[in-house]
């Protein structure tokens, strides 16, 4: 068909955490992520995310660098890291430094990616982190 867009994918498995503190992304980033088949939460501050942390088991964290404080998407990762070894962790920023990507680094973080982030290039690192962390 003419004007389709890429085809959907399957990955009703693949659980998903997205932590960010602007509504627009909030509400629509999920939005076409489930449209890919992921199973997407959403936490808008570090404690809502903790808490989703706790009581559940994610595939995939993506979390916003700046979540009302800057850096706190790295507490999220860590607590992540801490309750889910294997999660791929990927951090969303309108503000890459330098130091922050160092810092991605030393707390080995899947995927550092500057908003607004094309939606089949965030994917595809998800799919290829995924492929790489269940061999």
């Amino acid at each position: 068909m003419a004007g389709t867009s890429k085809p959907i994918q399957t990955h009703h498995l693949t659980k998903l955490l997205f932590v960010d503190d602007e509504e627009g992304i909030r509400t629509t980033l999920p939005t076409i992520l489930e449209r890919r088949g992921f199973d997407v939460r959403v936490a808008a501050n570090v404690h809502e995310a903790l808490s989703e942390i706790r009581s559940h088991k994610f595939d995939v964290l993506l979390s916003d660098l700046n979540i009302g404080e800057d850096g706190d998407g790295f507490t999220v990762i860590r607590a992540m890291r801490r309750a889910h070894p294997n999660c791929i962790a990927i951090l969303l920023t309108g503000y890459p430094a330098f130091e922050t990507a160092v810092q991605a680094i030393e707390d080995e973080v899947d995927g550092y990616l500057v908003k607004p982030a094309d939606i089949d290039s965030l994917v595809s690192t998800i799919e290829r982190k995924l492929r790489s962390r269940k061999r």
